[in-house]
């Protein structure tokens, strides 16, 4: 899916009141102006910025400058999406004419819509990604310790940054990271998943899922020669995936110790390792020790009452997980209407 979208909206409007900051030389001349971005609240409280700029004539500006998280504005949520920009943009800008205009700020009449349709807009950034299924949430946080020693890119080694693996994180130009979508949908602030009973299941979706993100800026988006939205088809997001994703370099195989990051009780982490060697842990335990333990394992997103992968399994081939295909929208997200611009 694509989420973030920066991008140059064609839009002869009033400039959007939002201040500004400017810099005085010592002569009390105005050496240059900052517009002040607005945040525009869309679906779930979720909210992407934009400002006026462009050429002014006549009170007006041309340019409407829109950056943010598309996916959640539009959805709630970035789970699982579309990676039809143009339908993301279009749907995000009707979206955020209607909000907007419940604040007295009217743009529909303004936007070139035949532009935006046609994807003649200019984008200057764009986050790719996709979702990896790994047996659990704990096999995801090895996979990523395993990455953050055993790869590298052109920018070098990756960093770790609370449990985030960045290869290129300040990279103007590039950058990819690896996270575990289950445990970032539940932490504090913008990133968690808000309480609604619609999103209970894409709660359970992202259990055992590895995330893995690709950032393109400006510079590298007019290296590669894209400059406008009608550039950017989803076969030419899927290849661009495809091959950012290939210069990652990684070790063949990587032996992984997920059983020293679970922080769980001591009888149910010798239950956990039954299970990951094979056992059935329903036949060796009495009734409500295995549902007990079941319930604290479930919250590392185990389920003992699965079968398990065979105790060799913790030896994972990085370089397979990212040949493999990305985990497929469900159908059931398409009848819940959790997927927009699809």
């Amino acid at each position: 899916m694509i989420d973030w979208i920066t991008a140059k909206i064609p839009c002869v409007h009033v400039p959007i009141p939002a201040g500004k900051t400017m810099r005085i030389d010592a002569a009390g001349e105005i050496e240059y102006t900052v517009p002040h971005r607005t945040q525009v609240k869309g679906s779930h409280d979720a909210s992407i910025s934009i400002k006026s700029q462009g050429n002014y004539c006549e009170g007006k500006l041309d340019v409407l400058h829109v950056s943010g998280n598309f996916a959640k504005f539009l959805q709630g949520h970035n789970i699982i999406g579309s990676r039809n920009i143009n339908a993301q943009i279009w749907q995000g800008l009707k979206l955020l004419c209607t909000n907007l205009s419940l604040s007295g700020i009217h743009l529909s009449d303004s936007i070139d819509w035949d532009a935006v349709h046609s994807g003649n807009i200019e984008i200057d950034r764009i986050d790719i990604n996709s979702m990896y299924s790994l047996p659990s949430n704990s096999d995801v946080n090895s996979w990523l310790r395993a990455a953050e020693y055993s790869s590298r890119t052109r920018h070098g080694r990756p960093v770790n940054s609370k449990g985030t693996v960045y290869w290129g994180k300040n990279s103007r130009r590039w950058s990819i990271k690896a996270y575990n979508k289950a445990e970032e949908i539940k932490a504090s602030g913008d990133h968690k998943l808000q309480q609604y009973e619609i999103f209970e299941p894409l709660r359970e979706f992202a259990q055992g899922k590895l995330r893995l993100e690709l950032t393109l800026r400006q510079l590298e988006l007019r290296t590669l020669g894209i400059h406008t939205a009608s550039q950017l088809n989803e076969t030419t997001v899927n290849k661009l995936f495809t091959s950012y994703m290939g210069k990652l370099t990684m070790t063949q195989k990587v032996l992984l110790n997920d059983v020293e990051s679970l922080d769980v009780p001591r009888a149910a982490l010798s239950t956990y390792h039954m299970w990951k060697m094979g056992m059935v842990p329903f036949d060796m335990l009495p009734k409500a020790t295995f549902y007990r333990q079941r319930k604290q394992l479930l919250e590392f997103g185990i389920d003992i009452s699965n079968p398990s992968p065979q105790s060799n399994s913790n030896v994972v081939p990085l370089i397979r997980v990212l040949e493999a295909e990305p985990v497929s929208n469900p159908d059931w997200a398409y009848n819940l209407r959790l997927i927009a611009a699809a």
